[in-house]
């Protein structure tokens, strides 16, 4: 299933709908206000309906905030909310049509009724929408929201994936090898040393360790700001090359390890002040700006078993052997192949 996050700007909405889009983004708030009050307070408990809601909003807006308030409730506890929230409604009481001349329109209920209005189709949303459009897949629900002197709306489509003819690319991220890919079924791979991150580790490490010494405390935590931005940078750069080489092959999807797995299962001390997160956001987001899916993987086993056989075999450094049919390899490329043969979870479009 994949999943294309599509924010679109509404186009030039009259000033009559801009006043009542205005007025149910503050009764969105004070609706949801009014729920974590009434159960600090101890009015109501949480089973609270919209019987309970005295103001202008549609049921269906009304229900929305009721759900958003407890969610906010349950990790929060009190909230204050100082600004007007985007109003939303479920995926049952929206709608996404086109006009007799092809004008993609958005239709949801608000305060005095329902409103039909144009959005501006982008390239980059053009085929989740035509989709939509077409019944060809689902949505989620919809936010109305003010930015400047302009409304947008947000929703996600949801749709079967079409996996035939795609290139996967394995991504194994680690120490000794920052990026270790592989275009499976292509003969391609493309293997990046840690070297660069570990000098930039030892090096700043060791500046703050003497300015701690010197009692040079404001220093040091500059020290620490470098260090991040030469990460930063870094990931930057190889994010960029991994998009670059992965585009040069038909249909590619990027498949790395789910990143909880690759803390809970490293043995290596570093993993969790390394920013592999960083990097995997920066993979991510570059992938979807390049029109690539991004999926994780399970990471059980991807560097204990043969790529080829499947069977667990020996690493010995960067070396991969497998005594059951013979094969060797570089064990973080091994490592790639296993994780390019297996379906993860789209955390893209």
């Amino acid at each position: 299933m994949v999943t294309v996050t599509v924010t679109a700007k509404f186009h030039n909405p009259s000033l009559s709908r801009r006043k009542e889009w205005q007025r149910a983004t503050r009764l969105y708030r004070d609706t949801k206000q009014f729920c974590i009050d009434g159960w600090e307070n101890g009015d109501f408990d949480k089973s609270v309906t919209t019987a309970s809601i005295d103001n202008d909003l549609y049921s269906a807006i009304q229900n929305q905030a009721i759900r958003e308030a407890k969610s906010d409730h349950s990790k929060d506890g009190a909230v204050r909310y100082r600004e007007s929230q985007p109003f939303a409604v479920n995926n049952q009481n929206w709608e996404l049509d086109t006009t007799e001349n092809g004008t993609v329109v958005v239709g949801f209920p608000c305060v005095s009724q329902w409103w039909y209005t144009p959005i501006e189709v982008y390239d980059d949303i053009a085929d989740p929408v035509e989709r939509l459009v077409e019944g060809d897949a689902d949505k989620t629900r919809l936010q109305v929201y003010r930015r400047g002197d302009d409304w947008y709306c947000t929703f996600n489509i949801e749709y079967a994936a079409d996996t035939s003819g795609e290139t996967p690319i394995g991504v194994d991220i680690g120490e000794r090898h920052i990026l270790a890919v592989t275009a499976y079924g292509e003969d391609e791979s493309m293997l990046v040393s840690g070297d660069e991150a570990k000098y930039v580790r030892r090096k700043y490490r060791s500046l703050r360790d003497s300015l701690s010494e010197a009692g040079a405390l404001r220093a040091r935590n500059r020290v620490g700001d470098k260090e991040q931005r030469r990460i930063k940078d870094l990931n930057h750069n190889l994010s960029r090359r991994l998009i670059t080489f992965a585009e040069q092959f038909e249909k590619p999807v990027i498949r790395m390890e789910d990143l909880e797995g690759i803390r809970e299962n490293s043995s290596w001390s570093g993993v969790h002040s390394w920013h592999f997160h960083q990097l995997q956001q920066f993979i991510t987001y570059k992938a979807e700006r390049a029109g690539i899916r991004v999926e994780k993987v399970d990471a059980y086993h991807t560097s204990q078993k043969c790529s080829v056989c499947g069977s667990m075999g020996t690493r010995d450094r960067d070396h991969f052997s497998c005594s059951e049919c013979g094969r060797g390899r570089h064990a973080d490329l091994n490592a790639s192949e296993n994780i390019a043969q297996r379906e993860g979870e789209p955390c893209t479009g």
